[in-house]
């Protein structure tokens, strides 16, 4: 036990040191008449529409946001599971199939959506933009 739980803390570090990283959102100019303070909350309004859209924060790292995707929806799987098959009576209580089974399954579904994350958030980020009259200044960085 103790050399899968040493396995599974070097993968778990080795997630956090290349997920960190929070991309940068390519830069915009306004193409009529739009203030610098209106440019701000267009961008934030942008931020929050978009992450509400496709579930991923723009202000977190990849790997925050999956760690998130996989939380709540292993949570709600179990949830789900647990309320199908009955869950445990007590504490002490073995974990029923039903809340083992939908916990693994709101996992994978969590890790799933994750993928591809950042580049659907900011394609849909400048088309945000774009539809608010801005127009991209430089191209977007390559988002790994």
């Amino acid at each position: 036990m103790g050399a899968r739980a040493a396995s599974l803390g070097l993968a778990a570090a080795g997630l956090l040191v290349s997920g960190c990283a929070v991309a940068r959102m390519p830069e915009t100019a306004a193409t009529g008449r739009q203030t610098a303070t209106r440019q701000r909350l267009d961008i934030a309004d942008c931020k929050a529409e978009v992450g509400y859209r496709t579930n991923y924060n723009g202000d977190d790292s990849p790997l925050a946001n999956a760690l998130r995707n996989v939380f709540v929806l292993g949570t709600s799987g179990a949830a789900v599971g647990g309320l199908v098959t009955g869950l445990p009576t007590s504490v002490a209580s073995t974990a029923s199939e039903g809340l083992i089974a939908g916990a693994g399954a709101g996992g994978i579904a969590g890790g799933a959506i994750s993928v591809g994350g950042p580049s659907r958030f900011e394609r849909a980020w400048i088309a945000c933009m774009e539809s608010r009259g801005y127009r991209l200044v430089a191209p977007p960085a390559a988002i790994h």
